[in-house]
């Protein structure tokens, strides 16, 4: 466990460590190694583990003196729907407003305990969870923890105590990056005062949207032909990972134009410590979190390179746009 995660969890005053989705008791296991952690107690669904049985996504009965530390379940509305999961899931969908039963288990988890840890996916970062005031902290795993999954994940720990996100810290491995609420006063919001066109196969502007695992192919703005690949036959209205932009600019302006694009992505990138970029499965060659540019944050740089660049005031366009 990372330092902050270990000093939240004495700092609980807690002496049991609690695990409603307690699976192979791994992460009870570790709190062990914390002097101030007495006894442990999980539960879990699977009535054929050493657990008392309980379906924690319906309700996590509250114990005296204890601490949630555990690795939620992870499963979205739209991969249960997909994967033709049966009722037994929809059930929990059902009276959620949430789209991933892990939302729904960090719910019961806050009900039943005032101090939870959770590992649980890093798009929790960007996800509309309606009670990140109660956290205290995120700290980012670059390294995965687990061998039977690639998803990008974090730690979330809550001490319930309601606050503004400009108290919750956020690092990444153990050093400390920014608060919550100041990396979401760095997001970038299109303001749709620019007409663009994703995935026109017609378009000169090409955007690299996801890193690839070589650090020296990540996300950037070029000319379509400096990107290796096949526009014609590859890029389709759902593509997300490589997109063709037509948008209107004079030639005289457009290597002014891609140059201030990559430089707003760099500061963005900088600043946020990646943060604010989705994460993409699995790191580049040098550690690093592979991260996915969406296309409002994509459409929101334009804009902004398109004042910088000064591109004269006739091609501009005020039209109502797609959204992606």
């Amino acid at each position: 466990m990372r330092k902050q995660v270990v000093e939240f969890i004495k700092n609980s005053g807690a002496r049991i460590a609690y695990d409603p989705f307690a699976g192979q008791g791994h992460l009870l296991h570790a709190a062990e190694q914390i002097d101030e952690i007495e006894q442990t107690l999980g539960l879990d669904i699977d009535e054929s583990l050493p657990w008392p049985t309980n379906d924690s996504l319906l309700f996590i009965p509250h114990v005296d003196d204890a601490i949630i530390i555990t690795n939620p379940p992870y499963l979205s509305s739209y991969s249960a729907s997909r994967k033709k999961i049966g009722d037994n899931v929809e059930r929990y969908f059902s009276h959620s407003i949430y789209d991933d039963v892990y939302m729904i288990a960090l719910d019961k988890m806050l009900q039943a305990q005032a101090n939870v840890v959770a590992i649980i996916p890093e798009t929790f970062i960007n996800s509309a969870y309606r009670r990140k005031d109660l956290l205290h902290s995120i700290t980012i795993l670059e390294e995965n923890p687990f061998d039977d999954t690639d998803a990008p994940v974090l730690v979330a720990c809550f001490d319930s105590k309601q606050k503004d996100l400009h108290q919750v810290a956020v690092y990444s491995g153990d050093q400390y990056v920014n608060s919550l609420g100041n990396l979401n006063d760095l997001r970038l919001i299109p303001d749709k005062s620019v007409r663009i066109d994703f995935n026109n196969r017609a378009g000169w502007l090409g955007v690299r949207c996801v890193d690839t695992t070589n650090p020296q192919e990540m996300i950037r703005f070029d000319f379509k032909e400096n990107i290796p690949y096949d526009w014609q036959k590859g890029i389709k209205v759902s593509s997300r990972l490589l997109t063709l932009i037509d948008l209107d600019i004079p030639q005289s302006h457009r290597q002014t134009f891609i140059d201030a694009c990559n430089g707003i992505l760099s500061d963005l990138r900088q600043q946020t410590a990646d943060l604010i970029l989705s994460p993409f499965k699995g790191n580049m060659k040098n550690g690093r979190r592979r991260r996915r540019l969406d296309f409002l944050t994509c459409r929101a740089i334009i804009e902004e390179a398109y004042k910088q660049a000064a591109v004269p005031q006739k091609t501009r366009q005020y039209e109502q746009l797609r959204l992606f």
